[in-house]
This record gives structure tokens, sequence and C-alpha cells, in this order.
């Protein structure tokens, strides 16, 4: 990021580090980069995805519900359901999975 500093697909990289923090479960620190990849880009779903979950964890429920009602603008229809459809598949361990879904459930993503 330092090597490249004008990149304009640098919120991919902070996006990929808020994913990190989410994993490392250092929440503050992926709210603050999800930020950072959503004042470039404030549509990739995943930082605001990543954002919900922070947020939860933080016990700031009101931001992740509204990020929530962000997120379902962009992607009507989105559920816990097409969630592990989508991602059941991935690289990520269960655990992970599981931390992501529990929080989606909570900041009041449907389940079907």
């Amino acid at each position: 990021m330092r090597l490249s500093p004008l990149d304009p697909l640098s919120y991919l990289n902070a996006a990929g580090l808020a994913h990190a923090h989410l994993i490392a479960r250092r929440f503050e620190q992926a709210v603050e980069w999800a930020n950072r990849a959503l004042d470039d880009q404030p549509r990739l779903a995943f930082s605001i995805r990543a954002r919900i979950v922070a947020n939860v964890h933080l016990g700031r429920l009101d931001d992740a519900r509204a990020d929530l009602g962000r997120l379902l603008a962009l992607q009507p229809g989105f559920t816990i359901a097409k969630y592990r459809a989508i991602f059941a598949q991935s690289a990520e361990s269960s655990e992970i999975f599981e931390l992501f879904v529990s929080a989606l459930r909570l900041a009041g993503l449907p389940e079907e």
C-alpha cells in the first residue's frame, strides 16, 4: 500500500485488512479499515458486511442495523440462507463463517 499510494483499487487492500482484523477479533480495527474501504468504494458489499459483523461484536447494534439496511439496498433479497449458499464452500473455517452468520443474524438479516 505504501508502494502504490495512488492505486485506484486500494480499497480492496483496506477491505482485506478489515476482514483480517475480524478474523483476529480486533473489531475496532476492522471498523476502521472497513470505513477506509467504504470511503473509496461506498457500494462494496464485502466491506459493509465486515462493518456489520464488527459493530455487532462491539455491541453497536444500531450501527450494524443501519449498515444492514444499506447492504439490503445494494443486494435486495440477501438472506442468511443465501450467505450460507455462497460462502459456506469458501476456504474459511467454520468458526470464522459462524462469526459472520451469527452477527448478521443479530443485526437482523432474515433467515430466508
